[in-house]
């Protein structure tokens, strides 16, 4: 009786294990015949034991993330049942000499093992569900670590990983990458006459237009603030200008906000990739553009060139160690104020804007690149007008800083050789722009060292 009803289990394992089938297929023939050996162990012992592992056994084939597994056993095991207990004598399909009807014995089995399998499936649907519900919040989650949450653009990580690849495709290829800082004119102004609510929805509309303009594989980004880029791989030098004046004409139309009409207008920095150039350098590059574009009046585009680059860029000679003390104390600062933010004790919108913290950010890097010493040092400043704004922004943030220290809020304080180099950079930045770089383009040094 064992070898005749465990002749189907075996012919189903083997053709699971030797047969050349697709792995759903072979994964339903191997839980099947699982499912008919639990079969042929209730049938030939009748006990309790075995009726509890084929109730087990059903629920765990069902946990296959797929309904054939569950559909081909119940199948096999309907049609085993329904066969050897027709087929066989009772004698021989079961010892029990009160069930002397196979037939009905059978359905009885049939019956159960139906029920089984309705509970199977139900318990299968809620697991399926849950899995679905799992993949997507991990899509979304996954999309909200790439994505500004407000415009729904891709957000820096996002930016700074495809520029990079763009660049490495570049080397490949020989074709440049074109990028484009573009920063709206006078969006302060808006948040202050109108809010927070309609300034956002201006983003969200300048995001809009922009991803209009550009193709299929390129990159539209929001850095921050009222800053986007703009990242057009293989694209080439002459197509420059027509990019530029296709995003402001997008940009040029009106935008109604709370009824009323008004008119938006961009400043536009362009860069190009060139051998050797990394990404930090090319958003760099545009960012300067993009300040050129401010200083000659707003409304317009730049294309970054060593022109440009010697026009607006100067070197500054500071003392290696009064530099790094005001850079470990503005580090402190900012960590101590986020601290005071998430206490409740600074308003949450007291953030200054994206353009001063990169220009921040960028000072610091060339800080961190000075060389060990006592000697006096060149540090390579930002572009004139970003490093204006700065240094007018961030001379307002440590008056605030020691207004908070006063009032007990914060602790950090500028130690003097910190003082030293800030005094020595703002006095650089007040003298006229002329005194920064020559007529011959070389840089003019005002040492910060102790006299």
């Amino acid at each position: 009786m064992a070898l005749v009803q465990g002749a189907a289990p075996a012919a189903v394992a083997l053709l699971a294990w030797k047969a050349p089938l697709s792995r759903r297929f072979s994964a339903s023939l191997s839980s099947a015949s699982l499912m008919l050996v639990a079969a042929m162990v209730v049938n030939i012992s009748g006990t309790i034991e075995a009726h509890f592992l084929f109730f087990i056994l059903v629920p765990v084939v069902a946990l296959y993330e797929d309904w054939a597994p569950l559909a081909t056993a119940s199948i096999l095991v309907l049609g085993h049942h329904a066969i050897m207990g027709v087929a066989l004598p009772t004698a021989v399909y079961n010892h029990d000499a009160a069930h002397d009807d196979p037939l009905t014995w059978s359905l009885i089995h049939s019956a159960l093992f139906l029920a089984m399998c309705a509970t199977s499936i139900v318990h299968w649907t809620i697991h399926e569900r849950a899995r679905r519900d799992g993949s997507m919040l991990l899509a979304q989650l996954a999309s909200q670590a790439l994505h500004d949450p407000l415009t729904g653009l891709a957000n820096r990580t996002l930016l700074n990983d495809r520029l990079s690849q763009a660049l490495i495709m570049s080397q490949r290829t020989g074709t440049p990458v074109m990028v484009l800082t573009v920063d709206i004119d006078g969006f302060k102004p808006v948040n202050d006459s109108y809010g927070h609510a309609a300034g956002d929805t201006l983003l969200i509309e300048l995001a809009r237009r922009l991803e209009s303009c550009i193709r299929a594989g390129d990159t539209a980004a929001r850095h921050g603030g009222d800053e986007f880029t703009l990242l057009l791989p293989g694209t080439p030098p002459e197509e420059a200008p027509a990019m530029a004046e296709r995003v402001m004409a997008a940009v040029s139309s009106p935008v109604f906000l709370l009824g009323v009409e008004m008119q938006m207008s961009v400043s536009i920095g362009i860069a190009l990739s060139s051998p050797g150039l990394s990404s930090e350098l090319l958003l760099q590059e545009a960012d300067q553009a993009m300040y050129a574009a401010k200083h000659n009046g707003r409304g317009g585009y730049m294309v970054f060139d060593k022109t440009l680059a010697a026009g607006t860029l100067g070197t500054l000679a500071v003392h290696p160690d009064h530099a790094r003390a005001w850079a470990a104390y503005t580090h402190d600062l900012r960590s101590e104020i986020a601290s005071a933010k998430e206490l409740g004790l600074i308003p949450e919108q007291s953030r200054g804007p994206e353009t001063v913290r990169r220009t921040l950010e960028s000072v610091v890097a060339a800080i961190e690149q000075l060389p060990e010493g006592q000697q006096p040092a060149g540090l390579a400043l930002p572009e004139r007008n970003a490093l204006e704004e700065f240094v007018f922004h961030h001379d307002l943030v440590q008056h605030w800083a020691d207004t908070l220290r006063l009032d007990s809020i914060i602790e950090v304080q500028r130690s003097p050789e910190a003082d030293e180099f800030w005094r020595t950079l703002h006095q650089t930045v007040i003298k006229d722009a002329n005194d920064l770089v020559d007529d011959d383009g070389d840089a003019v040094h005002a040492d910060s060292s102790p006299s």
